[in-house]
């Protein structure tokens, strides 16, 4: 069995105790230097003075062992503090998106029996006129005050902690540990409930899956309530010693001024920063060469730019992995093969189904959804076997190939056609003038919703002009029946899941 994580940070912690563990990284307003009058900064050795206060201020509440308790945020030092603070008083974390709307936060925050809630206090400011009743204390991320419930203040520690005293409580590796929720892509979030063994096998991988590097920094701007980042920029890297940079304000920009800047050694991406950096300009991709580990996941690649990275000298590979289980495959650069999800990950279980089905078992695979055994059921078969939902088959050498979901979002038009949405979209997406897209199906016929791309260098256009150039464009590239019927231009941005995956059941 993996070795509890905990553990393992503890010595972490231990050996590391005046190194730089938490920055806030905010970048100068002329962004060519990083702000340190702003934010939080944490060595080892601060960080886990601060996580005791903070596990005392819980116990202090009448928070017990147990109970389950909420962290929605912006990412940040405190974020991840707060996170850990609940682990020490073994605790439940219930992690939340703080991208969602304040209706859809109360409703998961009260669906999973939370007793007390960590947040941004602009986020509580919208989320406060909101039914959570079984929520007794609200605290305030930025200086853990509380916000609602008793005012009891955070208070100095009685004695003073050195490396020697640091240490976690043994917890059951069967123990729930953490509730965090899946993306919603097609209905409703289902809460995703992780025991203390599935944690740690877990960030073990997110740690081997980076090779160590010249550099000990690591910039971290995925939120921290998905689990990409969670194993692998947050928990994988702090087990390791890392110093964990949280990029605050992100854009695209930020994201490129903010690694040149730190020269991190390793980052974890998706696909649609990816995008963004090409748009930026030709240095625009060629920026992530300086990490000698780029990770891309959350969503498909295309393989053009996959190929655009590749010629820029960009240490990539793709990995693949669902909330319910953590990174399934992966490879560090040099062993990667393109085209592939990597390799499996080591102590899993792993086998393909008669129908081409990728199935999994093993210490990462989720204890089941938070309330809804049926759904548990459905996911889980008797023999303890989880169903991704989707295909592939691996090659001679043991390189996984996904192939996409057994049941894809198939568009069928009344003429008996069957149309992948999303082959249209990245055709689509490519166009510089385009930021993002959904097509879909009205009456019969192929509509793509465009959010243009707005820069401060390019010329007015309208949206007439937008949708005539667009079908230009798109239209003769696709064979007749796949073609395009009309373009509507929105300035709304399409709602997206934490991995900015479309949530395509809002746009049926």
């Amino acid at each position: 069995m993996t070795e509890n994580y905990l553990n393992i940070l503890a010595e972490t912690i231990r050996n590391n105790w005046d190194q730089p563990a938490l920055t806030d990284f905010y970048l100068a307003e002329d962004g060519t230097a990083q702000d340190t009058s702003r934010g939080n900064h944490y060595t080892y050795g601060e960080m886990y003075a601060e996580i005791c206060r903070v596990a005392e201020l819980l116990t202090s509440l009448g928070l017990q062992k147990g109970d389950h308790i909420a962290i929605c945020g912006a990412n940040s030092a405190h974020w991840v503090i707060a996170y850990l603070a609940i682990a020490k008083m073994q605790g439940v974390s219930v992690t939340v998106m703080h991208s969602l709307m304040p209706d859809e936060i109360a409703r998961l925050v009260d669906f999973s029996d939370a007793k007390a809630l960590f947040t941004d206090e602009d986020i509580w400011a919208e989320l406060k006129s909101q039914p959570m009743p079984q929520v007794g204390n609200v605290i305030g991320l930025v200086d853990w005050s509380i916000l609602r419930g008793e005012k009891i203040q955070i208070s100095n520690l009685q004695s003073p902690i050195s490396n020697f005293d640091c240490g976690f409580p043994q917890s059951n590796p069967d123990s729930l540990a953490m509730i965090c929720f899946t993306s919603g892509t097609s209905g409703s979030a289902k809460g995703v409930m992780l025991t203390n063994a599935n944690v740690s096998v877990n960030a073990s991988n997110g740690s081997k899956s980076y090779p160590d590097g010249l550099s000990n920094n690591v910039l971290l701007f995925i939120p921290l309530a998905h689990v990409l980042c969670l194993y692998g920029d947050f928990l994988g890297q702090l087990i390791k010693g890392k110093s964990v940079f949280m990029l605050k304000e992100v854009s695209i920009k930020t994201i490129y001024m903010g690694t040149q800047l730190l020269r991190p050694y390793a980052m974890n991406i998706i696909p649609q920063v990816v995008l963004g950096l090409k748009k930026i300009g030709d240095d625009g991709l060629s920026v992530l060469k300086i990490c000698q580990q780029i990770y891309i996941g959350g969503a498909k690649l295309e393989d053009s730019l996959y190929e655009e990275l590749r010629k820029a000298n960009v240490h990539n590979s793709i990995g693949y992995g669902l909330t319910e289980t953590g990174p399934i495959s992966w490879s560090i650069y040099s062993e990667y093969r393109q085209g592939t999800c990597g390799k499996i990950a080591a102590g899993l279980n792993f086998r393909i189904s008669p129908s081409g089905e990728i199935l999994v078992k093993g210490e990462n695979v989720m204890l089941g959804y938070y309330k809804d055994p049926e759904a548990t059921a459905r996911k889980i078969d008797k023999d303890g076997w989880l169903h991704t939902g989707d295909k592939g088959h691996l090659d001679e050498d043991g390189y996984l190939y996904v192939e996409g979901r057994l049941e894809h979002d198939i568009i069928v038009l009344p003429n008996g056609e069957n149309i992948r949405p999303d082959n249209i979209e990245s055709i689509i997406n490519a166009l510089p003038e385009v930021k993002e897209s959904i097509v879909l199906a009205r009456d019969g016929k192929l509509v793509a919703i465009v959010v243009p791309q707005i820069t401060n260098h390019q010329s007015p256009i309208t949206n007439t002009d937008l949708r005539r150039m667009i079908m230009r464009k798109v239209n003769p590239s696709l064979p007749l029946f796949s073609q395009l019927y009309d373009v509507e231009i929105t300035d709304v941005p399409l709602q997206r899941t934490e991995k900015q995956t479309i949530k395509r059941y809002l746009y049926k």
